[in-house]
């Protein structure tokens, strides 16, 4: 793919503004262990000097409420600074976390890591692109609808049952959605079938001169 220009790629801002959904496993054990899937939504801020804000809100919303956090500089995980517009020091930016000798799956993880704090540039999702060109044993999809109904190539990578798929922009090559599946059950659960335990919906990349706004 060629990565083209997004429109987030000339708007200012001090800050990284990411707006995502996600559906995340809540396991209760009764006997049998039973699983169930919440949805979170966060708003997130990341300056370059790793400071930034977190809005959270839960549905339903429970016994906890929206949770609004604000980071200082250096306190969000994450190396200083944008998404490199180098390879090689991307992948060391993800070996820091996510060491890729412990195979592909590493790269996914470290790369949703990176980028779902992030507003990567152009040449920044091109780095991104070439990275998981050189991945080994990762496996492509040319087409993959996430759940906002939009179609995008996949990159997935899957160790000991469990499956880990990147959905990117097939035009830009910006970050749409993340997914985490567990194939086969455990030992006393519930379920018969594969399981998303982890699903990221980014609704919004882009740029913000406050984290009061977005």
């Amino acid at each position: 793919m060629t990565v083209g220009p997004s429109g987030c790629d000339a708007v200012p801002g001090r800050f990284a503004y990411v707006h995502l959904l996600q559906w995340a496993t809540d396991i209760t054990i009764a006997g049998n262990s039973t699983t169930r899937i919440v949805l979170f939504e966060e708003q997130r801020w990341r300056a370059d000097d790793a400071s930034g804000r977190l809005v959270r809100s839960r549905y339903p919303a429970g016994q906890q409420p929206t949770d609004d956090s604000t980071y200082y500089p250096g306190e969000l995980d994450g190396p200083i600074g944008p998404i490199t517009a180098d390879p090689a020091a991307l992948t060391a930016h993800i070996d820091a976390t996510q060491p890729r000798f412990l195979g592909p799956t590493s790269v996914i993880r470290g790369l949703v890591s990176l980028l779902g704090w992030r507003t990567p540039s152009q040449a920044a999702r091109s780095a991104v692109i070439t990275v998981l060109r050189d991945t080994p044993e990762m496996t492509y999809h040319a087409s993959v609808t996430d759940r906002a109904g939009r179609t995008g190539i996949g990159a997935s990578a899957t160790s000991d049952d469990i499956r880990f798929l990147l959905i990117l922009n097939p035009t830009t090559g910006e970050l749409l959605a993340y997914e985490r599946a567990a194939l086969t059950p455990p030992p006393g659960s519930d379920r018969t079938g594969p399981l998303v335990d982890d699903y990221q919906l980014f609704l919004v990349h882009n740029r913000a001169n406050s984290s009061n706004n977005s």
